[in-house]
């Protein structure tokens, strides 16, 4: 995600989040084994085809990954392809948002602090926030883990025309925590959509693709461990115009119930 939209988003994490994970964790080479052995089909269909394609028409890809960046910083960046989703397909709840960002532009001031356009709501629960976008073909991940907060987020003009939708969640189970984001681009977004993550100084990240059961392409890029010995999976996937993210952040005793989690998620799709 390119400029302030990367920026919008990396703000919606939870600073007790980031001070569980610190910097984006990774996860060593060596945990891949056995997923090499169980998904080496698979790759080789993501080599074949050279894209990560997805139901509905929607794709992510590796543009880079990058060394030195910035303040020799590490990372990748994706580039992602999906279509847009009118806001007519969704609840009329929307159009009270609309009215909500027409406000922010006509009230905030020169010298606020806080910058219109982005209105949010903390106290949905997930299946809240679910029903109050109403898309129909919105997935919401089905399982049994803590849930430690979830956050609605809407994106808009002065016009209060809507251009993003964002629900971000946070699960957790033991020492294992994951932050699950699902985004909407409706038909007043323009230009192109791109995600960064970047990390430690001497991180390193390796990518590999999962064939999903409802035949979609699931993109998981890991990362090595930070100084604090913290790995992540994260994975990405588009299904019917929407982008679905999963983070998983873990220390290296939780290696195989990340991954199981991860693939939990992946085979909801």
């Amino acid at each position: 995600m390119r400029g302030s939209e990367f920026l919008d988003k990396m703000a919606l994490v939870d600073p007790a989040y980031i001070e569980a994970a610190e910097a984006p964790p990774g996860v060593k080479k060596k945990l891949w084994t056995l997923w090499r052995a169980a998904v080496a089909a698979c790759i080789c269909l993501a080599l074949l085809a050279g894209t990560a394609a997805a139901v509905g028409g929607g794709r992510t890809w590796l543009v880079e990954m990058f060394v030195g960046r910035g303040s020799e910083e590490t990372g990748y960046e994706l580039g992602v392809d999906m279509d847009v989703i009118p806001t007519s397909r969704m609840s009329e709840n929307l159009e009270t948002v609309s009215k909500a960002l027409v406000r922010q532009f006509e009230t905030t001031t020169l010298f606020s602090s806080w910058m219109p356009g982005h209105w949010m709501e903390k106290n949905f629960s997930v299946d809240e926030a679910w029903e109050f976008i109403g898309l129909e073909s919105l997935r919401k991940p089905s399982w049994d883990l803590e849930v430690w907060c979830n956050t609605l987020n809407v994106y808009g003009d002065s016009g209060g025309k809507i251009s993003s939708i964002l629900i971000d969640t946070g699960y957790r189970e033991g020492d294992v925590s994951l932050q699950a984001w699902a985004e909407i681009k409706t038909e007043n977004f323009a230009g192109e959509l791109h995600l960064q993550s970047v990390g430690e100084k001497g991180t390193s990240f390796e990518e590999i693709f999962l064939s999903t059961p409802g035949g979609n392409s699931c993109q998981v890029i890991s990362s090595s461990a930070n100084e604090r010995g913290w790995l992540g999976l994260t994975g990405y996937l588009v299904e019917n115009s929407v982008l679905y993210q999963l983070h998983v952040s873990y220390q290296e005793q939780d290696a195989a119930r990340a991954e199981e989690l991860l693939r939990q998620w992946a085979d909801q799709f």
